[in-house]
């Protein structure tokens, strides 16, 4: 289901997201795994989407930089070595960030057009 602009054309929430945060194809792929599937770790969605850990992980401190996702550290025995997270997020969270996220950008630009506008009347008079 897609949403149709001014102009006619037609996007869908993944367009949407993709121009707003600049996310890559892979930051798409790894978000609505978590989305859909739940909690992961970076091992799972690398194994699961057949991609390297790297670019997993590239792509989950993307997500959690922007406030897409969450994570936590799984707790067990202690161990050497770098820590192990579980990384999450959930409809409601997504949803309220680009909510948020949409309607800080709407003020910005009415303002920018207001102000924009008034530098465009005392130019033509």
């Amino acid at each position: 289901m897609g949403m149709k602009l001014p102009s006619g054309k037609e996007i869908s929430l993944s367009d949407v997201i993709r121009f707003c945060y600049d996310l890559s194809d892979t930051d798409l792929e790894v978000l609505f795994k978590l989305l859909k599937e739940g909690e992961k770790t970076v091992d799972d969605i690398s194994a699961e989407l057949g991609l390297s850990k790297a670019s997993i992980s590239r792509a989950l401190n993307k997500l959690l930089g922007l406030g897409f996702i969450e994570r936590r550290r799984l707790m067990g025995p202690a161990s050497v070595g770098r820590p192990k997270y579980i990384y999450a997020t959930s409809k409601e969270r997504i949803e309220t960030k680009i909510r948020r996220d949409m309607d800080h950008c709407v003020k910005i630009v009415r303002e920018f057009m207001g102000k924009l506008l008034k530098e465009e009347e005392i130019i033509s008079i």
